[in-house]
């Protein structure tokens, strides 16, 4: 496989479509994260959030993420009450980490989720309702964030991780338009505490499974940008080298490396401004194909 195809279309017309199409980058790591694309075409896995389309077009303005977000709260407390509270105000990070906790509280890490009474009796949207609770979290929390294109599989399991020479391969650094892996582990990892200032959080789990989840960014990050979250990312290790002991991680862990692996660079003849105007007219993620 040489090239990965990330087909966005029209949600109402999906004979409306854009092909972003990356050529695949050549180590081991691009070629296991392929086995793990596969094995969702194998297994008929759908993409779980077709409209995981951040800041590039209108969808997910600041008003539909938050009405979305309470009317999934809702689903889930009409079969099981275990949200005690609502989003009011989008930039209320204090509640958004809140509910992000209840979440992982009984969500648990990765399948977990199969062995807890929670989801027995319920009904199919139930779990798929508290994932979803999840991922609309992190879309507040990403109204003016990075612009961004998010695959994920949520009904393929996550049991590979990554080896010594797969961290080797990570980078803080967000190139214009480049494919990446994406985190698939459940909690919080480095990055996303040093950021949030979670005071709910249960776990720091860092970077250690992979799956197809994949993600493409169109943000170029300055060196001075990297360095100066590699800096926070430094500091949050540092203040919390206790806790993350704890958790069975040491000091200078290898798992405790941070940032995310290259997989493909975008081949387009377009400027990034003409590609960012082409992508704006598509508001959903058909597929994602190697061919």
């Amino acid at each position: 496989m040489e090239y990965a195809v990330l087909r966005l279309s029209d949600r109402n017309d999906h004979t409306k479509y854009f092909d972003l199409k990356y050529k695949l980058i050549k180590n081991d790591f691009v070629n296991k994260w392929v086995e793990c694309v596969l094995e969702a075409q194998q297994k008929q896995c759908a993409i779980s959030e077709p409209w995981a389309i951040y800041n590039l077009n209108d969808t997910l303005n600041s008003s539909f993420v938050k009405d979305k977000l309470n009317e999934l709260i809702k689903k889930v407390n009409s079969e099981s009450k275990i949200f005690d509270r609502e989003i009011e105000e989008i930039d209320d990070q204090d509640t958004l980490n809140y509910i992000h906790s209840i979440f992982e509280k009984h969500h648990g890490k990765l399948d977990e989720w199969k062995s807890k009474s929670l989801f027995h009796g319920k009904s199919e949207n139930f779990r798929k309702n508290l994932s979803e609770i999840n991922q609309i979290v992190h879309a507040c929390e990403e109204t003016n964030g990075a612009q961004k294109i998010r695959v994920v599989y949520f009904d393929l399991p996550k049991y590979k991780k990554f080896t010594e020479s797969d961290y080797k391969l990570f980078t803080n650094k967000r190139c214009f338009g480049s494919l990446y892996h994406l985190y698939c582990d459940v909690g919080k990892n480095i990055e996303s505490l040093t950021v949030d200032e979670d005071d709910h959080h249960h776990d720091i789990v860092p970077n250690i499974h992979f799956s197809a989840d994949c993600i493409a960014y169109f943000k170029e990050d300055t060196d001075l940008e990297v360095m100066d979250l590699e800096k926070r990312y430094q500091t949050y290790v540092k203040e919390n080298e206790k806790p993350l002991q704890k958790k069975g991680y040491a000091n200078k862990d290898i798992r405790l490396t941070t940032g995310r692996i290259e997989l493909g660079r975008l081949e387009t003849k377009l400027s990034n401004n003409e590609l960012l105007t082409r992508i704006k007219e598509f508001d959903n993620i058909q597929s994602l194909s190697l061919i």
